[in-house]
């Protein structure tokens, strides 16, 4: 059975924002402070990540204008590079990239529950147990088993809610991505209006980290976080089946939601340097920012606001993940590259049910059996990996003239799509080698960006199978 097109231009757009901002624009500007010696820097790291955001939702907005069907960057790599990239790509969103974002949002939720109502610890020895894999690092289940268990029962409760059909789950998105955007609105006239200087943006930071290392590379390092908070901008491709009028609105969703997203993180860390210093910024309890914002601006109660909002934030955002993100499997079950009772659709809700619950259960088994800085560490560098795809792609369809008459092309093809091909194999390679250079030196218990490759490439022996299967 086919899903149904059922919606418009405004609820695809919130599904864009949504599935964008969820908690990394108030903790990430955090840990990017640590890296940078002042405020214009941190500024202009936003901007260029944003920057980069916008060439890459370029490049896509026009493979989703010639090929507006559910699947997303699933159908474009199978059909440009041919099933095996396409098998790939998909195994590696079910396994880390999109399982991966659902798991580690839903752990920043209980984290902020956390502050509203006390979350049961597991005894230290649980905490501390530790698995080894060797070559690669360690992993602790049993650390932070509380908010672990109330973020299993967000994931479980969204899929159930999204198993009730897409209208449902748009409309609670619709709902929530306006809200959310509402509540930020009222932190950035709170900070403004509160006693403040731009001064800021000048201030040196105390920061020794970027003593020893040259500008560049520390932007790159600083990147990692935008990256996290900037993606998720191509999801609502994943449902272009169930999108009126694909071609047309597909590709205005995302720029048109991308564009709000951009303008919300600079204004949002506009305040945060009006408000605050770099070094406070750098040195906030927990990497929690907004919390300290507003702190200084309202007290106890701000903190709360900020708490609320996050909660609200990162609901909307698991939620976005859970309805996109289940459709890519659904399209690979019906090209028989995944298990086939995924692409099985309830007669009832027209919704592919067995994609999300299956979906739903990974999501928890990962957020049970690792961290959150191993999951969105994972989870970034596998997805740039396949977003190197996206302008290759774009080149491959423009010279073999693949897909429909579009209704929207990238400009300056394909300056733009090379440039960002280019930068995003520079952040690989830089990412991989800092990975590696963090183990080697003790800071971490694990080659992150090489867990995630090890997870991609499990998929081989399913991927023979299947294809034995399919030629019985």
């Amino acid at each position: 059975m086919e899903l149904k097109k059922t919606l418009g231009l405004f609820p695809a757009t919130t599904l864009v924002i949504g599935s964008v901002i969820g908690s990394g624009i108030f903790v990430s500007s955090a840990g990017m402070a640590r890296q940078l010696p002042s405020g214009w820097m941190l500024m202009g790291v936003w901007g260029f990540a944003g920057l980069m955001t916008i060439l890459g939702a370029l490049t896509q907005a026009e493979l989703c204008s010639r090929m507006p069907l559910t699947g997303g960057l699933y159908i474009y790599f199978r059909q440009v590079f041919g099933e095996t990239v396409g098998y790939f790509y998909g195994w590696s969103n079910f396994m880390i990239a999109g399982s991966g974002a659902i798991a580690a949002i839903a752990f920043i939720f209980s984290s902020y529950l956390g502050e509203f109502i006390p979350l049961w610890q597991a005894p230290h020895s649980w905490q501390v147990w530790e698995l080894h894999i060797p070559f690669v690092g360690s992993l602790f289940p049993g650390a932070d088993l509380g908010e672990k268990l109330v973020g299993s029962g967000l994931i479980l409760f969204l899929t159930l809610l999204n198993s009730g059909g897409i209208k449902l789950g748009s409309r609670v998105q619709s709902i929530s991505a306006t809200a959310k955007l509402v509540a930020i609105a009222i932190l950035v006239i709170a900070a403004f209006c509160a006693h403040g200087s731009f001064e800021h943006l000048r201030q040196q930071g105390s920061t020794t980290s970027h003593v020893s290392s040259s500008w560049l590379t520390l932007c790159f390092v600083a990147m990692g976080g935008a990256f996290w908070s900037y993606d998720g901008w191509g999801n609502v491709a994943y449902i272009g089946g169930e999108i009126q009028n694909p071609s047309r609105f597909l590709p205005r969703s995302i720029l048109l939601g991308i564009g709000i997203v951009i303008f919300t993180y600079l204004l949002v860390n506009l305040a945060y340097l009006y408000v605050l210093p770099l070094d406070l910024i750098a040195s906030a309890p927990g990497d929690r920012v907004a919390s300290q914002l507003m702190n200084f601006v309202a007290g106890g109660f701000g903190v709360t606001v900020v708490g609320g909002l996050i909660l609200l934030s990162t609901f909307d955002t698991v939620n976005s993940s859970i309805l996109t993100n289940s459709r890519v499997y659904y399209a690979m079950a019906k090209d028989k590259l995944f298990w086939k009772h995924a692409a099985r659709v309830s007669l009832r809700t027209q919704v592919p049910v067995v994609a999300l619950w299956m979906q739903g259960l990974w999501s928890v088994i990962l957020l049970l059996s690792g961290s959150f800085d191993l999951v969105t560490s994972m989870y970034v560098f596998v997805n740039w990996l396949f977003y190197l795809l996206i302008p290759v792609a774009l080149i491959v369809v423009r010279m073999k003239g693949m897909g429909q008459k579009p209704q929207f092309k990238t400009p300056f093809f394909p300056v733009l799509p090379i440039v960002f091909a280019v930068f995003t194999l520079a952040f690989l390679l830089q990412t991989l080698g800092s990975d590696i250079l963090a183990f080697q030196r003790g800071e971490q218990p694990s080659i992150k960006s090489l867990m995630g490759l090890i997870l991609v490439l499990a998929g081989t022996p399913f991927f023979l199978i299947l294809k034995t299967r399919s030629r019985v």
